[in-house]
């Protein structure tokens, strides 16, 4: 679709979704379990108005583990349709490079108290183990973000042509 195409009065309904890809040093994922549905996710969550990717994505791990980061590269992009009972709009995740965990990092993972409503657990996941725990659709998602950073296929965050920092 064109730019003249869209009406500036009524843009499309689309969700960004910020999401971040962290493992420890034995290469396992750190997921969340949101109370919210069954199966677990990675870290984040939707991009308020105006918000940057690298902003959301920095915003939303904080609020659901209090772990900091500064994100500057995605590996993947996924677009998920809207759902068939018109509950959930069409959406793109962004998944965020978020690096590896310190051991002093892993040791203090928790649900900070304010996210307790929302999230009722994290914990490092080893890739073996994923289809345990998340959705088909989120597995996937999530063996594509690891197969780009094992080649090395970080994409960086841009904001008008610049890198995010």
């Amino acid at each position: 679709m064109s730019h003249a195409d869209i009406d500036p009065a009524r843009p499309p309904a689309r969700r960004l979704g910020c999401v971040a890809l962290l493992t420890d040093e034995s290469g396992r994922v750190l997921m969340v379990n949101p109370t919210y549905e069954p199966g677990w996710i990675l870290p984040g969550g939707g991009a308020r108005a105006g918000e940057r990717i690298a902003d959301a994505a920095a915003r939303e791990l904080l609020e659901e583990t209090g772990l900091v980061r500064q994100f500057t590269h995605f590996l993947t992009l996924d677009q998920v349709p809207a759902g068939a009972d018109g509950t959930s709009a069409e959406g793109l995740n962004v998944v965020c490079e978020g690096g590896v965990l310190t051991p002093a990092e892993t040791r203090a993972l928790r649900v900070p108290a304010a996210a307790a409503a929302e999230l009722s657990a994290c914990a490092l996941i080893s890739p073996g183990e994923l289809s345990l725990y998340a959705k088909p659709y989120q597995e996937r998602r999530i063996r594509q973000a690891l197969d780009a950073l094992e080649r090395g296929n970080e994409l960086p965050l841009l904001e008008l042509g610049e890198p995010m920092r």
